[in-house]
């Protein structure tokens, strides 16, 4: 049992000190793409600020900072719709705009 007992301490503590060191990404969604720990269980979020426009989640449409609504291009419908796709929380698609008062 001590053989395993090793490899095991060693794993929780790299594990620990990466989850302490990751806890806010440069977005500031409060998590990394750290394979370890609760943020990275569910992927980037599916909304948020991306190339200086906000996207709620939902729809064709992204906008500025002065709210002014804009058609996303194909730039920005291929990372909102692969930011969708790795998402692994709630599938219930819905719009978010905890995020569009923090102006990028």
């Amino acid at each position: 049992m001590h053989k395993f007992l090793k490899p095991v301490l060693i794993a929780a503590a790299l594990g620990g000190a990466a989850a302490a060191g990751g806890c806010a990404d440069d977005r500031g969604y409060g998590y990394t793409g750290v394979s370890l720990g609760y943020g990275s269980s569910w992927g980037d979020p599916y909304w948020g600020w991306y190339d200086s426009y906000y996207y709620p989640g939902t729809g064709i449409y992204i906008y500025d900072n002065n709210r002014r609504r804009h058609r996303w291009d194909d730039r920005h419908r291929r990372h909102w719709e692969q930011r969708r796709s790795s998402w692994r929380g709630d599938r219930r698609w819905r719009n978010n705009w905890r995020d569009f008062r923090r102006r990028r």
